[in-house]
């Protein structure tokens, strides 16, 4: 922060397959083209949830692929992430010229209010400054508070969110049956998985039960296989192919919000390990 004092920084915390910090990133991506010449630096911090994310082959992939071309910084032990004692994905922390925080949004949203900002900050440390118009991109931020909550696939977890018939196992190759149906916001094993503390393998004739409220279903995934995904409302299933770098994939998507469940068939050693909801 010393090299960049005199500038001012946004430093946005995020990591690379949260649905949240993907729907933010165009907004951080605007802001640093459009008023990088007038003196904004962008510094994104990426603090990882999920093990594969460690990796920072994934992270520079998936970097290039979301377009980022502000630096990055790997924050695999979460220094930097304790040090500004941030406990949100994403998080942007707003720095004047003279080192102080002027600014802090947890979570998604507020992209006017940031960008006032910068702009405020640009002409107080540069009153010359000419500043482009301000962005025009749409805030895409569910505001719905139906909209199912994030649902881990992990031993710590499950048990907040899980209607299985079948007790669960700790790294332990197991054999889950599910009830007919499954409650919004609730999730249930078939066939066989195994469930640590970051995620559940799929196995046998695995399959993954979701009820769910949202406009759009996400599930992250690792490993090289297929998922094929039934919404049970007469459309014909629909087969995804995972592999290269983990990440996070679109299961469905609807134009207004919508309640159902899902039936999820997965190929056996693909590992997942969140649902995540719009």
């Amino acid at each position: 922060m010393a090299g960049l004092r005199g500038h001012v920084v946004l430093v946005d915390f995020w990591t690379y397959s949260c649905i949240n910090c993907q729907r933010s990133l165009p907004h951080i991506k605007d802001l640093y083209a459009r008023y990088h010449a007038a003196g904004l630096d962008v510094v994104g911090v990426h603090t990882p949830e999920f093990a594969f994310e460690h990796d920072q082959a994934n992270v520079e992939a998936a970097t290039q692929k979301l377009g980022l071309t502000y630096p990055v910084a790997i924050d695999n032990e979460t220094s930097t992430f304790n040090n500004f004692r941030n406990q949100y994905w994403p998080a942007r922390y707003l720095i004047d010229a003279t080192g102080q925080v002027r600014y802090l949004k947890l979570g998604e949203g507020a992209y006017d209010q940031t960008e006032n900002l910068v702009r405020t900050l640009l002409q107080q440390s540069n009153p010359a400054a000419k500043l482009p118009a301000p962005g025009e991109l749409p805030d895409t931020t569910p505001t719905d508070q139906r909209t199912t909550r994030e649902t881990y696939l992990n031993y710590g977890e499950l048990p907040k969110t899980y209607a299985g018939t079948s007790p669960l196992q700790l790294e332990q190759p197991t054999a889950y049956t599910a009830p007919p149906t499954i409650p919004a916001g609730k999730v249930a094993y078939r066939g066989d998985w195994t469930i640590d503390y970051q995620k559940s393998t799929a196995g046998a004739g695995a399959q993954l039960q979701l009820g769910y409220t949202a406009k759009s279903t996400n599930l992250v995934l690792a490993g090289q296989g297929t998922v094929t995904v039934n919404t049970g409302d007469g459309q014909p299933p629909r087969t995804i192919t995972v592999s290269g770098t983990p990440n996070l994939y679109r299961l469905t998507q609807t134009p207004g919000l919508h309640s159902g469940e899902l039936s999820l068939t997965l190929s056996p050693g693909l590992q997942a390990y969140s649902f995540t909801f719009g």
